[in-house]
């Protein structure tokens, strides 16, 4: 992998190399830079392109000097690519060597004045071809060269920073297809592995530092906090875990590092005669080719359908962490590149120049702009109002690479446009997959029946006591499969604001058919009961109306089985109060509005591989609990026969659920989580943090019991941990909560985890 990396870096200098001017072309170069400090008399006088090409004495000079001071290879070169240019740029053609052969013997240029740098001012005219002192020479070739080098390793250093990604995906690939390779040849790979029938698959198993390497990944890197003292927060920025601040300081440390290092400086620079003012110019190049450089990166982290999240299968919440650090690195090198030329124009006494050149205005603006959104992306901001958040965040950057084409588009050729043109590519896929996820989730075109064209539906409910809206969509289309994990964006659309979407996990999957997990799998016995997902969770309609809905729903559409997907949304500010809003004008009555689904998003675990699961969850995570455990219902069923799925290995289950309303609690553990309280392998504890209740009034006929207070998950999880290493199982944890929550929950595994017990650690994001 480390080989790999360097190849990236290569190829990525080789791509820079190839935009900038070859090294057997910098001689002759060097040489006609150096005789535009010297004025020759003659036709044409004036003109760059029309002496260098045309004046007599003028391109006598250059041949005379590049056959003194140049090699046959790069006199070669040289004198063609300066032809090319007199007829690109110059709309001249070269005087050939023979025009001006007689100033050309060796005679004529051993008694040509020699004449040092600076040695004749613009103003003294030459009368004959003049050559160029040796010193004047290596000074002129020696600030070309350094230029070049600078222009190649501003951009070479950018790509660096793609190396760097590439290589922590690539690793993030690598592991999701060992993982692939090993546990999801189903079936008959997976019995072959138990029957021992290929042992060298199971041999890396076998091999003691394998195992224990790998148990110190995961709990040094993958479960443990960033700082075991300070939680998730490090540096006033907010990570999952250890792996993801360590790749972010990664590039923040790579960022910095190769923005103040590489400068080729010398004292006598034609352009740049100090030192100082060499590193102000090719540092605020720098910063800025690589904050350009960053927005492609900015981008594709950004989206909702980035490919990374399934080639890695990292979480969007993880990709969101690195798009928000790039932005934030990109922001601060656009500041450092303005500040430095605004220092660079001081110093000349040219700071008033800025506010003449529009180019230089408009990249002002794009780096204000940048500031900004850095600003109005801080997470109080985004907490407390999303909904302006968004706005501002979508004009604001589209007001920035509208500045940074505006702002480079004086470069001849746009060079610089090679880093906005991906981004705005990336920003216009990632919105056609949108579109495209919105048109299948909600609209279906069928081939045969009465109703050729269906849409999708929606309902929801709230409940004063539980606090929560349920919301109940209909999808249109039946070839959505549904999993534990999967999340969708949701869309109001005929509001003013019905352009924002926001993100929320499906509770509960029904079909007026049965409970599936997915269009292909339905439960074949098609006179079983409506499943406990179709009741009423909020005690706000009977069953007999949704029993009627469902009947109507089936004869409009032909008897085709209508998916719902049941969420759970606990109102606060902005759209979620504005649904309860809506629900409460109804008067406890079912409202029926237009819900738009954009998906599925998301990944699920696969928790049925291991024998022993404690899930925790808190207030409406319990949303991604239930299809967890719904999935764990279907897979242990006694005539469970679809080979195309394992069956469950979970011997025993346990749920931890903590949350304010006790009628929530009530209403759930009544409903979708009914059928498992009856079962022996499966064990609830309940707890409430907003109600004065006792406890023992709390315990129903069910079994189940209401606990007062918080549970103490430390001690849980350490339990568990020390059953079943005594057991000799494998133990998961799945973790959905607030924050305080899950970074306890987190430090408790971490724990376990150090002091040798093996267990799996999972966390579903509860807020981005």
């Amino acid at each position: 992998m480390l080989r790999l990396g360097w190849l990236l870096v290569i190829l990525s200098a080789r791509c820079a190399w190839g935009d900038f001017l070859p090294i057997d072309e910098r001689c002759v170069t060097a040489i006609y830079s150096a005789y535009n400090y010297i004025s020759f008399a003659g036709e044409p006088a004036t003109g760059m392109w029309d002496t260098r090409c045309q004046n007599s004495l003028k391109v006598a000079s250059i041949y005379a000097a590049s056959e003194v001071y140049c090699r046959d290879v790069e006199r070669a070169a040289g004198l063609a690519q300066m032809a090319s240019e007199c007829e690109e740029f110059g709309h001249r053609e070269l005087l050939p060597r023979e025009a001006v052969a007689e100033n050309l013997t060796e005679d004529a240029i051993c008694n040509m004045r020699t004449v040092s740098y600076l040695e004749m001012t613009r103003d003294e005219v030459a009368s004959a071809p003049i050559m160029i002192s040796a010193s004047f020479f290596n000074r002129m070739y020696n600030t070309i060269d350094s230029w070049q080098f600078e222009s190649w390793s501003h951009h070479a250093f950018g790509y660096i920073g793609y190396a760097y990604w590439g290589v922590l995906i690539l690793l993030g690939i690598s592991y999701r297809l060992c993982r692939w390779a090993i546990y999801h040849r189903k079936p008959r790979m997976q019995s072959a592995i138990e029957s021992q029938t290929y042992p060298l698959l199971n041999t890396w198993r076998a091999i003691p530092w394998v195992g224990s390497t790998i148990h110190w990944l995961q709990t040094h890197l993958i479960v443990s906090a960033p700082l075991a003292s300070r939680g998730r927060e490090l540096l006033l920025c907010t990570f999952s875990n250890r792996a993801e601040a360590l790749a972010v300081g990664g590039f923040w440390i790579l960022s910095i590092v190769l923005s103040l290092v590489g400068y080729r400086t010398f004292e006598g620079n034609i352009y740049w005669p100090d030192v100082t003012s060499q590193i102000l110019r090719y540092s605020a190049d720098r910063t800025g080719i690589m904050a350009f450089a960053n927005l492609p990166l900015l981008w594709l982290f950004g989206g909702r359908n980035n490919i990374l999240i399934w080639a890695t299968g990292w979480s969007f919440a993880t990709y969101n962490i690195f798009h928000r650090h790039v932005a934030r690195v990109a922001t601060f090198q656009a500041l450092a590149h303005a500040t430095l030329y605004l220092v660079i124009y001081f110093k000349a006494n040219k700071l008033w120049k800025v506010f003449y050149k529009t180019y230089l205005l408009w990249g002002i603006m794009a780096v204000l702009v940048m500031f900004f959104l850095l600003l109005t992306s801080l997470d109080r901001l985004r907490f407390s109002s999303y909904e302006v958040f968004l706005i501002i965040h979508i004009v604001l950057s589209v007001l920035t690479l509208v500045g940074c084409f505006y702002h480079t588009t004086i470069f001849e050729g746009h060079e610089y446009w090679q880093y906005l043109w991906p981004s705005v590519g990336i920003w216009a896929f990632d919105r056609i997959l949108r579109i495209v996820r919105l048109c299948y989730c909600n609209i279906h075109v069928g081939l045969t029946g009465s109703n050729l064209i269906r849409t999708s539906s929606s309902q929801m409910t709230y409940d004063e006591e539980t606090d929560v809206v349920r919301l109940e969509v209909s999808l249109a289309t039946p070839l959505i499969h549904p999993t534990p994990g999967d999340y969708f964006f949701l869309y109001q659309p005929f509001r003013w604001t019905g352009w924002e979407s926001h993100p929320f996990t499906v509770g509960a999957w029904s079909s007026h058919l049965g409970l599936i997990s997915s269009p292909s799998k339905m439960l074949r016995k098609s006179s079983e009961s409506l499943s406990v997902s179709q009741m009423p969770l909020l005690p706000s309609g009977s069953q007999g109306r949704e029993e009627m809905m469902l009947t109507e729903e089936s004869s409009t559409d032909d008897n085709v089985p209508r998916l719902k997907a049941i969420f759970w949304i606990r109102p606060y500010d902005g759209w979620t109060r504005h649904l309860r809003q809506q629900c409460l004008r109804a008067k406890s009555q079912p409202v029926n509005t237009t819900i738009l689904l954009e998906g599925p998003y998301g990944h699920h675990f696969p928790l049925w591989k291991y024998e022993s699961v404690l899930i925790i969850v808190g207030g409406t995570g319990i949303a991604s609990a239930v299809p967890y455990l719904q999935d764990h219902l279907r897979r242990s069923g006694h005539d469970w026969e679809d080979g195309s799925e394992e069956k469950t290995r979970v011997r025993d289950i346990e749920l931890i659920w903590t949350a304010k309303q006790v009628p929530f609690l009530k209403n759930v553990a009544s409903r979708e989580l009914k059928p498992l309280l009856l079962r022996e392998d499966f064990q609830a504890s309940f707890y409430t943090t907003g109600s004065s209740t006792r406890p023992s009034e709390d315990v129903t006929d069910l079994g189940y019991e209401i606990t007062l207070g918080r549970p103490h998950l430390q001690s849980l999880i350490m339990s568990r941990a020390c059953d079943a290493s005594s057991a000799g199982i494998s133990l998961a944890v799945l973790a959905c909560g607030p924050v305080g929550m899950a970074d306890e929950a987190r430090a408790a595994a971490h724990l376990a985890m150090r002091q040798g017990y093996r267990i799996k650690y999972v966390e579903e994001s509860f807020a981005w």
